[in-house]
């Protein structure tokens, strides 16, 4: 202050003034007999319907690898990491509704706003971890069900792109404020000392290419399930699975303007409560979307045990026409030993050494080593 005495006084005024101003407030709701914000119950109600949905959906998931209706994968093991993360983001925030989340902060004593600060900087980075294990689940599960070598490509460069995104974003996370101490003492001082990265650039940035990965994602499935050979009704269905990934960019829509609010606050342990809580609702919507397809067969299998015991009804007999478009077989060509080529569907016949596929008359064999044909008899 005294090297720099206009730069100090400035800032020791500032200080002084925003100690005042939550002294007066404090001082205000109480003469006043205002009530007290205490949104609490609420959030931990909602936190556990977070936390009931997560481990329903990796219950359920890891009941379907078990009884080996598919088979494990590194999606399988990406989710469950992801939902330990997500399940922290929960414990978290059931403790911090004990340290004031979703109350005035003019109410609180400094040791309980320090320890507030403490959890919201742990659920910020499990929320970022989590939904990167999500989206990476999610895109490994691509690679194993699509096997063109242009979409699989695309998924692996996406893959790419949402690690190195998650990795920028979480050192700028550990360097926003230093030293680093001031991530949960800064608040003490205003306007704050030290080294200050900025801040909303950092959320906004993670959030924008959070929604941009959320659209590109949903868009991606969908466009290798419409050229599939599916009867409509059960493409319809398909398609229907996959796009439950439209509840997750609503959910990251949605969140945005509470995070605009928590950049502009002074009142941080109110104004965090509609950031936090979208943020579990995402990760926990996240872990459902990327479950859905793998629960899928042991929902079949419940409701086909249910219709044996007369539970639902019989299905329908266009059940039984298949799922599968009917499409006619391109003719295969091939050549034979004299340079002639064989271009009649019937001059081509699967060599049938049992006599399974052929008549008990004369047929044509075709010998795939040599590319002769041959004629041969079936004995009667």
């Amino acid at each position: 202050m005294c090297r720099n005495p206009q730069d100090g006084l400035h800032k020791d005024q500032a200080t002084h003034i925003h100690g005042c101003l939550t002294d007066f407030l404090k001082l205000e709701q109480t003469n006043c007999g205002r009530p007290e914000l205490d949104n609490d119950h609420n959030i931990r109600g909602i936190n556990y319907t977070i936390l009931g949905i997560a481990v329903f959906s990796i219950v359920l998931r890891t009941v379907t690898k078990s009884y080996r209706f598919s088979q494990w994968g590194a999606d399988d093991y990406l989710i469950i990491a992801a939902s330990v993360f997500t399940g922290v983001q929960c414990i978290i925030m059931g403790l911090m509704t004990f340290a004031g989340l979703g109350r005035n902060i003019w109410t609180l004593d400094d040791s309980t706003i320090t320890t507030f600060h403490i959890y919201l900087l742990v659920v910020q980075y499990a929320y970022v971890l989590s939904l990167c294990l999500i989206k990476l689940s999610i895109l490994y599960f691509f690679l194993r069900t699509f096997p063109d070598p242009t979409f699989r490509l695309i998924i692996k460069y996406t893959i790419a792109f949402n690690i190195v995104t998650t990795i920028i974003v979480t050192i700028c996370g550990a360097l926003q404020r230093q030293p680093i101490h001031l991530l949960w003492d800064g608040w003490k001082e205003y306007p704050p000392r030290g080294i200050t990265l900025n801040i909303p650039a950092i959320i906004f940035f993670h959030a924008g290419v959070n929604i941009a990965l959320d659209v590109w994602m949903f868009a991606l499935p969908l466009t290798q399930l419409y050229s599939l050979g599916l009867q409509p009704k059960k493409k319809a269905g398909v398609m229907v699975i996959f796009g439950v990934g439209i509840f997750l960019i609503a959910a990251s829509c949605i969140r945005i303007p509470y995070l605009l609010d928590f950049t502009r606050t002074l009142n941080a342990s109110s104004d965090a409560q509609g950031f936090v809580v979208w943020s579990n609702i995402e990760s926990g919507v996240g872990i459902l979307v990327a479950c859905m397809p793998h629960m899928q067969p042991i929902f079949r299998a419940i409701a086909a045990r249910a219709r044996s015991w007369n539970i639902l009804p019989k299905g329908s007999s266009s059940s039984t026409e298949g799922i599968f478009v009917q499409r006619s077989l391109a003719t295969i060509k091939m050549s034979r030993t004299d340079g002639t080529t064989l271009v009649e569907p019937d001059d081509l016949v699967l060599h049938d050494r049992g006599g399974l596929l052929s008549e008990p008359s004369t047929a044509k064999k075709v010998d795939s080593k040599f590319g002769s044909v041959s004629e041969t008899g079936t004995s009667g």
